[in-house]
């Protein structure tokens, strides 16, 4: 009848023109919308999490994908991208010859920077900085005495 109904309507009559044409009864009900579906993740940095084909890398708080109609709910991203830790550093100094054992490898030589990646992007990587110090020369007495005496050597 040429009018806007957005409630429940219930045996609404629109009266025929005249005693030979029917009349018209609306009956309409106005299903409400179903609650917004909620999506709450959590991302390393570096990942890529895809929600409704769409790639997302950052932060994204209440992102609406709309319902096709007002009977579809609403599905909402919120999403959170978690920083990458500092990393654990490993300074280490040994002597020529010693070995250091550090994420089960043996290392000799010095090591500046070496790196053991995080297993994502939520491990903090570890670092190692090696220094290997030359043993000193060494240190050499010559002391000559007569039979009989005695040296005392510190």
């Amino acid at each position: 009848n040429g009018t806007d109904y957005t409630t429940n309507q219930i045996g609404t009559r629109f009266p025929g023109a005249d005693g030979c044409t029917a009349d018209q009864v609306l009956n309409l009900t106005v299903t409400p919308k179903p609650a917004d579906i909620v999506t709450n993740q959590t991302i390393c940095s570096g990942a890529t999490f895809t929600w409704n084909g769409t790639d997302y890398t950052t932060n994204q708080t209440g992102t609406r994908f709309p319902g096709a109609d007002g009977c579809t709910a609403d599905q909402v991203l919120n999403l959170t991208v978690t920083p990458k830790p500092a990393d654990i550093v490993t300074n280490q100094t040994i002597c020529s010859g010693a070995t250091f054992t550090w994420n089960g490898t043996d290392y000799t030589t010095n090591q500046i920077g070496t790196r053991f990646p995080g297993a994502d992007g939520c491990t903090a990587d570890q670092v190692l900085n090696l220094t290997v110090t030359p043993k000193p020369a060494d240190i050499v007495t010559n002391q000559t005495i007569c039979s009989g005496e005695t040296y005392r050597w510190n």
